[in-house]
């Protein structure tokens, strides 16, 4: 910037962001969801640049899984256009289940079989799973 005859440069630091992640003109956030969201499918809202963004949620998506959210990243320095906000998606598992939330997935789990290793709780048998009630 020209004072007078001198110039003078300015260095800006700028405070890394608890919410996202910059790559060139793309930014990056996560958005936490349910296991029945990431099953079932919905809806979820993530912190966007300028505004809370309304994420539809496919059904089956998985851990890591991105949504793109077309232009809605920073002003590209040429002036043309946006980059892009990615959403990733993480599936937040329960800690704690209730008796009900417990007994479901033990259903669930005896009827699954695209499982590699064991499920505790469910053996399996000649005839197929069950659920020992632990």
């Amino acid at each position: 910037m020209p004072v007078g005859k001198k110039e003078v440069f300015i260095t800006f630091r700028v405070q890394k962001s608890p919410v996202f992640r910059r790559d060139g003109a793309d930014i990056h956030s996560d958005v936490l969801i349910s296991v029945a969201q990431a099953v079932l499918g919905g809806t979820a809202r993530a912190q966007g640049l300028y505004e809370t963004v309304n994420l539809s949620i496919p059904a089956g998506i998985q851990t890591d899984q991105r949504i793109l959210l077309s232009g809605k990243g920073i002003a590209r320095i040429s002036g043309y256009g946006y980059g892009d906000h990615y959403v990733h998606v993480k599936v937040r598992v329960p800690k704690i289940l209730t008796d009900r939330q417990k007994a479901l997935l033990m259903s669930y789990a005896e009827d699954e079989t695209e499982v590699e290793g064991t499920v505790n709780g469910v053996t399996s048998t000649t005839a197929g799973k069950r659920s020992t009630g632990n």
